[in-house]
């Protein structure tokens, strides 16, 4: 008697959400890429991210809570997604989020320069007193429940969202308790922080 094959990770259940369908016909791929693994400009790649991480930011930029800083025309960076969220249900933001969790991380982009040892030192010691591994994790790898995954990510998209939560211009959850930790780092510190995990392999984790 033969066996039924067992589904495979990006296989929805009978009637379920399929969420790498959702991701690619709810313009999800315009900003952020192919399965979320090339966004565009400062947008982050969201593949191999925590699913809980993500489907609550859907849910914030639903409902306005989560509202960053603008792009060079003027227009918030949030407010395209938020556009088109009330096409997509929390059950379908639910299958989505948990679809990119399981594609596999993207490996970390060159620089050009590429950074020195030195700075990759200076970055991960900033890292270390800057108290982020509170909640991201040693390497930014393994956070605790609900925050987000930072190694590997876009060197200008960490750069961008640690001034903007600093400043004031990123709102949501979760924004506040990072803020005293983010204001004791000036540019010089936060640039190398972002650059230090930027170059992360999470495609390993």
């Amino acid at each position: 008697m033969s066996e039924t094959p067992a589904p495979s990770a990006e296989s929805a259940a009978p009637g379920a959400p399929d969420g790498k369908s959702l991701f690619r016909t709810k313009t999800c791929i315009a900003c952020h890429g192919r399965d979320g693994t090339k966004a565009i400009q400062v947008f982050p790649e969201l593949a191999g991210q925590d699913a809980k991480y993500m489907l609550a930011s859907m849910n914030d930029i639903a409902d306005g809570k989560r509202i960053s800083g603008n792009d060079d025309r003027g227009y918030p960076r949030t407010q395209g997604m938020k556009d088109i969220m009330h096409l997509v249900s929390v059950e379908e933001r639910a299958a989505i989020a948990e679809y990119l969790s399981k594609v596999p991380a993207p490996k970390p982009r060159a620089l050009d320069p590429a950074p020195t040892p030195e700075q990759l030192a200076a970055g991960k010691d900033a890292y270390m007193k800057g108290g982020c591994i509170t909640c991201h994790g040693p390497d930014g790898l393994k956070p605790m429940p609900g925050y987000p995954v930072l190694g590997g990510m876009k060197r200008d998209y960490l750069a961008l969202q640690m001034k903007e939560i600093r400043d004031g211009v990123r709102k949501g959850a979760r924004v506040a308790a990072m803020v005293p930790f983010s204001k004791k780092l000036d540019d010089a510190r936060t640039e190398a922080i972002a650059l230090y995990l930027s170059q992360i392999d999470r495609s390993a984790k």
